[in-house]
């Protein structure tokens, strides 16, 4: 535990005159410094050896470009990024992605942790005049648990005292919806939704007052209008001898799809969609270039794969290398992030010129450092001088303490919330299926999900037209693991303060769940029925697999395994509330993102329309468990042989 009253960080600030950040100001976004905080910056010691790759070749030392403000008469500017932290600011395990293969073949290296980043970045910035520390995104949110039951806010405070100054908007960042990352996360105010996911004190005992900096993205767009919800880009001014100040401009996208597309059910936001990556960029460039900005970087959160050495690349594929030769050629360096990879490689611009294609990996595993030196009169950048390294974060420097005690403070924090009772139980909620694929965890869950059509919509959002009339959950999908994670027994378990018929937190939180949303749409009767025939599937060898759905209390079916699969239900023999289904009738039907997408296997259910986020799987059941107080086994009566 911290005390309340701790000293202040022990990092000075970065010694840059008068660096700021500029950015448009379209759709009434936040601007990054608004609300005015005193920045908290690691620096570094000792020049780095760069490393510059060429496509599909190994990597080449060169050396680091000297010091700033001004070398040779160029002004040198160091971009320090990271990308993919998820919240992972304790060491991750190795089966975390706390190891990197080594290039030379050697022992893999233990990385990650961020007070080790503290220290690896302390030293990379010491004695450089313009240093400027960003994040690809994906920062929080997707998949320590101790950050995302304490709502993150971990993270922000640890970036905080590491002096990020912006980020990309990554998929991740919208798990919980725009309005919760720019209003709770950016800006500190009060998230109400989901007590008692709201604010926590910070290691200082202070109340959490949200980033000391902001998120951009120029493609993420309302699909109702086409307007943009956060600035496309923002600029950073850096010191040029003379007093001078040049500005370096950056540029900023979110993996397409991200928010309204398959592959990102996490962040399913049917209220915005994605714009096309290479349109962007060349948009925002123009834009820059029109206000005197010449020296563009894109950071963007997507990227490619390009082999396992963290410090070269071959055979590089993927939406950044796709981007990189199309892209305006005036874009000096591309930093990407999504793909959980690991390259640093030059790839030439659409005139044949190179430039640094990067991306540091994930969960801390990485520091990007690339080197930029701009002309000091036109502010340009000289390309063939730019260099670039991909840092590993070892373990085997210090620990920087000041950021260890916030970690230490945060974990310790989540281990309490994991075994504080939440409810009683009077009976066991287990996973073990009777005949008919019905489970009594599975049943209340499904339960639940109705339930909790009536209690959210992301603010902002459209409303559901009513709360659900049923809802479907798989308990046992063809595709991917089912999100019943574990079972509630009624006996107790080994945690301290556990009894008999006590749910606590940590077992509700694993019990269902993997962070996706809890979603209401609207479908027909003949699609209800057909989402119950996939219950029955003939695989390839030409077996038929039984994968169960778990159907709400006010479902009941008759099904008939005898009868050819694709015909096992008699739709005149399902009912809803009691009353027959209408195969021509419209239905609200809760589940999750993740089955409504079919990413686990029910085609039947991608037929929606009007979909509604609720809450996020996890918190809405910890939610629903504590509203109730003490909940009841559910009977096993929905589904019934012939």
């Amino acid at each position: 535990m911290v005390a309340a009253a701790r000293r202040s960080i022990a990092f000075p600030p970065v010694p840059v005159a008068d660096v700021r950040s500029a950015s448009p100001t379209w759709g009434n976004p936040v601007h990054p410094h608004a609300r005015k905080v005193p920045r908290r910056s690691v620096l570094a010691s000792g020049a780095a050896v760069a490393v510059t790759a060429a496509v599909g070749t190994a990597a080449r030392a060169t050396p680091a470009a000297a010091d700033a403000p001004s070398a040779s008469g160029y002004v040198d500017v160091q971009l320090l990024s990271i990308t993919d932290l998820h919240g992972y600011v304790a060491p991750p395990g190795a089966s975390e992605g706390g190891t990197i293969p080594d290039p030379a073949g050697g022992a893999p290296t233990v990385t990650g942790g961020a007070a080790y980043l503290a220290t690896h970045l302390k030293r990379l910035r010491e004695g450089r005049a313009n240093s400027l520390f960003f994040s690809a995104g994906d920062n929080f949110a997707g998949w320590a648990y101790y950050a995302d039951v304490l709502n993150n806010e971990s993270t922000i405070e640890v970036l905080n005292a590491m002096g990020l100054r912006f980020s990309s908007l990554g998929n991740h960042e919208l798990d919980k919806g725009m309005d919760f990352t720019m209003n709770h996360m950016v800006r500190g105010r009060h998230y109400p939704y989901d007590a008692p996911f709201e604010s926590f004190p910070l290691s200082t005992g202070r109340r959490f007052k949200g980033a000391d900096w902001t998120y951009y993205s120029g493609n993420v767009v309302r699909t109702a209008d086409g307007g943009q919800v956060l600035p496309s880009w923002n600029i950073e001014y850096v010191q040029a001898p003379g007093g001078r100040r040049l500005p370096v401009g950056f540029i900023h996208m979110t993996v397409e799809g991200a928010v309204a597309g398959p592959g990102f059910n996490c962040s399913y936001q049917p209220t915005l969609t994605t714009t096309d990556l290479v349109d962007s960029a060349n948009r925002s460039a123009a834009e820059l270039k029109a206000r005197g900005v010449n020296a563009l970087v894109v950071v963007m959160h997507e990227g490619g794969y390009a082999g396992d050495d963290y410090n070269a690349g071959s055979s590089p594929t993927g939406p950044a290398f796709d981007l990189a030769a199309k892209a305006d050629p005036d874009i000096g360096v591309i930093v990407t992030g999504h793909w959980h990879c690991r390259f640093n490689m030059m790839v030439d611009d659409p005139n044949g010129v190179p430039r640094p294609v990067v991306e540091a990996g994930y969960y801390g595993q990485l520091l990007n450092e690339t080197t930029i030196r701009l002309d000091a009169r036109t502010g340009r950048i000289v390309r063939e001088l730019t260099t670039s390294t991909n840092h590993a974060v070892t373990r085997d420097v210090p620990q920087d303490p000041e950021v260890a005690d916030i970690v230490a403070y945060w974990t310790g924090k989540a281990a309490a919330l994991d075994a504080t009772p939440l409810a009683r139980q009077t009976g066991d909620l287990t996973r073990a299926a009777n005949a008919s694929g019905e489970s009594t965890l599975g049943n209340l869950v499904a339960d639940f999900l109705v339930w909790d059509s009536t209690q959210y919509a992301e603010k902002g959002a459209a409303r559901a037209p009513r709360p659900a009339d049923l809802a479907v959950f798989p308990s046992k999908p063809p595709k991917a693991r089912s999100a019943l994670g574990g079972d509630l027994p009624y006996a107790k378990g080994a945690a301290a303060g556990d009894a008999d018929g006590v749910i606590l937190f940590g077992e509700a939180w694993k019990a269902y769940g993997f962070d996706s949303p809890n979603m209401s749409a609207t479908y027909t009767g003949a699609a209800v029925h057909q989402a119950l025939e996939q219950q029955w599937q003939t695989r390839a060898d030409g077996s038929v697999g039984f994968f169960p759905l778990a159907v709400s209390d006010e479902v009941r079916y008759v099904y008939d395994t005898s009868q050819p699969v694709g015909s096992r239900v008699d739709p005149a023999k399902i009912t809803v509330k009691g009353k027959p289904l209408d195969l021509e009738g419209s239905y609200r039907l809760a589940t999750n993102a993740y089955t409504m997408l079919a990413y686990d296997g029910y085609d039947a259910l991608t037929t929606y329309t009007d979909p509604v986020r609720h809450t996020l799987d996890h918190e809405g059941f910890v939610r629903y468990l504590r509203t109730r107080e003490t909940v009841t086994p559910p009977p096993l009566n929905r589904a019934t042989p012939a």
